[in-house]
């Protein structure tokens, strides 16, 4: 009985991430087409960010307290230790969420703007139809 309460959560916390998804690119005012790119996209950078965070770990130009805190990121995110156990549906990797965004906004402040252009070019809006 309890697995399928577990279920039942996760199916809930899906549900409400691709509502939350629809709404924002409803409101966005992109085509569908323009929000599966935009999506398709998301995701790819999202499977390239580790590559992409070692590139600026190891270029000369980063500062060594960023080197510091991409190291103890990655370290963090591999470690089985962590203070919400991530065996636990949904809310196990609830300290992933919320952490590694914080620690990448924090690290991105430290690193200087051409060494992140250079692994992570800006993107073309899909919502400006001017091109």
């Amino acid at each position: 009985m309890t697995w399928l309460w577990i279920a039942l959560a996760v199916l809930a916390f899906v549900l409400v991430l691709l509502i939350t998804v629809l709404i924002w690119v409803r409101r966005s005012g992109m085509t569908p087409t323009e929000a599966t790119s935009w999506l398709r996209e998301l995701g790819v950078d999202l499977v390239k960010l580790p590559v992409r965070l070692k590139r600026i770990a190891a270029d000369p130009r980063t500062p060594r307290r960023a080197r510091w805190w991409l190291l103890g990121l990655a370290i963090y995110i591999a470690s089985p230790i962590d203070p919400i156990p991530d065996f636990l549906p949904v809310i196990g990797y609830l300290d992933e969420i919320v952490l590694v965004p914080l620690i990448l906004r924090h690290v991105r402040g430290m690193i200087p703007d051409e060494v992140w252009t250079e692994q992570f070019p800006p993107r073309p809006d899909p919502r400006d139809r001017s091109t």
